[in-house]
């Protein structure tokens, strides 16, 4: 089967001084064949062809210096053409090496025997020559273009997992986190995974003046390369608007405003942030269409308003503050979309009532503060497929140890 792909002019010239520049080798016992075989090949423009007289002397030349193909004759004393098959397949060095077999029987029994030992394709004996030189440079091109896909495959993965610690940096550091428990006497219990090798989502803490931290969860449309491109503008964008952090409607009207012409059609990001006064738990926030958060406490679950226009959509939001008060023995729990919306063993969605009911079994007669742990476990055990539909943060504040006993 040939293998075809577009290519440029300059691309083609390379494949083709890939093709003709290839080392060939050719095993034949028959002194005569060899040399018809290397006419044929030098004749066709091929220049680096090797000659091997057995099995025995084949093997041992590939596996000193591999060829780009192999034309091998079957019917070979001591070790055999399909000995040979047998023995480079077998090694995993050679497994994508072409083999093309030479014979002068093709019955269906042979033909058979020939791709079960591993041969890659097959030419009658007597050498025709066009039908020679037309299969060992459909092969070489092959093996070529697949040598180049392998390549750049390769260098993509290799910037993919660079592109993904880049994103993983934008998480907040363990100093940053550490510093945030320590001021505030809250635990911060948090987790992060990309449905693809990148993601669109992000969460973000920081302390701010007056026994303050601020809190955001982010989920940008899509996930994949575009929706990452995304977390990075919309990081650095944040970073901007230092002055309104104090101010959750102010934050996110100044953010969107920012984000709207630079924003693709079409994209856009759920956001809740909210302000919250440690000493006195004391919550401003401001919601821009995130899944609504939970103040959990053993008296069970409340949500938060999450409402409003995603960041990104419209110069018009009109974002609002809204206030609660989060209790000493209270912890607040932000989630993104796929926590509800990821299909169950049944195919149902888990949904927001699934998952209060889920929060409500765990806080029971347990340690609150690995809660999000607990869920996430239990997330996963009810996942059919190990790849998520869509990319998972969930972020907890939860109460020191004596408010919770």
């Amino acid at each position: 089967m040939t293998v075809l792909s577009p290519q440029s002019p300059v691309e083609n010239q390379e494949l083709m001084q890939s093709v003709y520049g290839a080392r060939i080798l050719v095993v034949d016992d028959m002194a005569l064949m060899r040399q018809m075989i290397g006419m044929c090949l030098t004749r066709g423009g091929y220049k680096n062809i090797f000659y091997a007289s057995d099995g025995d002397e084949a093997l041992r030349m590939v596996k000193e210096d591999e060829p780009d193909i192999v034309v091998l004759d079957l019917n070979m004393p001591r070790v055999s053409g399909y000995e040979v098959c047998r023995t480079l397949r077998a090694d995993r060095r050679f497994e994508g090496l072409p083999i093309l077999v030479q014979s002068a029987s093709e019955t269906p029994e042979e033909r058979v025997e020939v791709f079960a030992a591993g041969a890659t394709d097959f030419v009658s004996k007597p050498i025709n020559q066009p039908e020679l030189l037309a299969r060992v440079r459909m092969h070489l091109e092959n093996r070529f273009m697949i040598h180049s896909l392998s390549e750049f495959r390769k260098a993509m993965q290799s910037e993919l997992v660079m592109a993904r610690d880049m994103q993983q940096s934008l998480l907040p550091e363990a100093d940053t986190i550490s510093a945030i428990e320590h001021a505030s006497e809250m635990k911060v219990e948090s987790y992060y995974r990309a449905s693809f090798e990148l993601g669109g989502d992000l969460w973000g803490c920081w302390p701010l003046e007056g026994d303050q931290l601020g809190l955001f969860v982010l989920d940008i449309s899509g996930h994949g390369v575009s929706a990452a491109l995304n977390t990075f503008r919309i990081h650095a964008t944040m970073a901007r608007f230092h002055k309104s952090r104090t101010d959750p409607a102010r934050f996110l009207t100044e953010l969107n405003k920012a984000l709207v012409p630079n924003f693709p059609m079409g994209q856009f990001a759920t956001m809740f942030y909210v302000v919250l006064n440690h000493k006195t738990g004391h919550m401003v926030y401001a919601g821009a269409g995130a899944p609504k958060p939970m103040v959990i406490s053993e008296r069970g679950v409340r949500l938060l308003d999450s409402t409003g226009m995603p960041v990104g959509i419209s110069l018009t939001p009109d974002y609002i503050n809204l206030e609660d008060t989060l209790k000493p023995d209270e912890s607040l729990f932000c989630y993104s979309d796929v926590l509800i919306e990821a299909p169950q063993p049944d195919g149902s969605m888990l949904g927001e009532d699934g998952l209060i009911d889920w929060v409500i079994e765990q806080e029971k007669d347990q340690d609150r503060r690995d809660l999000v742990s607990r869920l996430l476990r239990r997330f996963f055990e009810a996942q059919p497929s190990a790849s998520l539909p869509d990319d998972l943060t969930a972020v907890a504040l939860h109460p020191d140890k004596d408010c919770l006993t």
